[in-house]
């Protein structure tokens, strides 16, 4: 059963007591090629030397041994080449693990070995993570992932009952989230109370009916990345203005979550979202503005603001011509502005 977030704080603590105590050992990846320096990080491995079980070493370029041992541990662990060290699971093991990290993700290259892993006697995870990916969950039961949640404020599990969106943020809110998927809820809008998701820094919303964006979503203030997905997209209301720590904005019209046979979008000409306000130049921290199928025809010159801005992505757009002031924002490394295709640059 996967996390929407990874746990941190004392909700980590308790979930390393967790899978210390269901688990038999955990493993910690070294990923890097032989060539490159370790990092400080070995002093981790050392501490924790008094309780290796054993080490195994993945080579690239040997499959059949790749494949045995992925057969053998059925482990999120195993997916590279590497060095693998399994540890006996104990009190002082867990100790260890709860001094050197605050949570899942700080188990990454180069400040510690990679991927904290529990594994179940006999095989199979109890507790994985993929940090790259950002892939973290628990092998239990609907059940015991309600009880757990029950038990841990922090531990924010994908449930069934998630299908039901006021559960959906019932549990996003008590867990204080930074991260939620919206979708598959058949919405026309959303409730006002998104602005109580206050820890929240990604937010990804796939809901083909939303056509315009509540207030409360502006004022979450913590908020990094927002994605949006939708048939159709009323306006970027001016209180975009108001995400100050936004990094990435990515909305795409023209899409659809359930789409029913001979579903077909509207013509771009018709997509009502024809501008992109000036208050987009409040966002210094934004990195990344993707916007794609819209009837937009023209930029606003207050995006030369955005000094911190690489990409700009307006696919399936309505200009005609790259504005000239696009050249001299020269931090942009990507500059997608197309009427047609999503790969087709427009010249000047």
């Amino acid at each position: 059963m996967r996390m929407y977030t990874d746990p941190k704080g004392e909700a980590y603590e308790q979930v390393i007591d967790l899978a210390i105590r269901n688990s038999e050992c955990f493993v910690l990846g070294e990923k890097i090629p032989a060539d490159v320096v370790r990092g400080h990080y070995t002093s981790v491995l050392e501490a924790l030397e008094p309780y290796l079980v054993k080490t195994i070493i993945i080579q690239g370029d040997n499959m059949d041994e790749f494949t045995q041992i992925r057969n053998t541990y059925r482990s999120h662990a195993f997916y590279t080449a590497g060095t693998y060290y399994f540890y006996r699971c104990c009190e002082e093991s867990g100790n260890l693990l709860k001094q050197m990290a605050n949570r899942l993700s700080d188990w990454i290259y180069p400040s510690l070995p990679e991927d904290l892993c529990f594994l179940k006697e006999g095989g199979g995870d109890y507790l994985y993570s993929v940090v790259h990916e950002h892939m973290y969950g628990m092998e239990v039961t609907e059940e015991e992932a309600i009880e757990l949640m029950d038990r841990i404020t922090g531990l924010f599990l994908e449930l069934k009952a998630h299908r039901d969106l006021d559960r959906l943020l019932d549990d996003a809110i008590k867990h204080k989230t930074d991260w939620l998927y919206i979708s598959g809820h058949g919405l026309t809008e959303l409730p006002e109370r998104i602005r109580d998701l206050t820890e929240i820094r990604g937010l990804e919303i796939f809901e083909q009916d939303i056509y315009r964006l509540p207030e409360g979503l502006f004022e979450l203030s913590k908020l990094e990345r927002l994605k949006i997905l939708t048939a159709d997209l009323e306006s970027i209301p001016a209180s975009i203005a108001r995400l100050k720590n936004l990094k990435e904005l990515c909305i795409h019209c023209a899409s659809s979550d359930r789409p029913t046979p001979g579903y077909r979008a509207k013509p771009k000409e018709e997509i009502s979202l024809n501008r992109i306000p000036p208050e987009i130049g409040e966002l210094e921290q934004l990195e990344q503005l993707t916007i794609q199928y819209t009837s937009i025809h023209e930029l606003p010159l207050e995006l030369e603001k955005l000094k911190h801005l690489r990409i700009l992505d307006l696919g399936m757009c309505m200009i005609n011509r790259k504005p000239d002031f696009l050249y001299g924002m020269k931090q942009l490394k990507y500059i997608n502005v197309s009427q047609d295709s999503l790969w087709e640059t427009i010249e000047s």
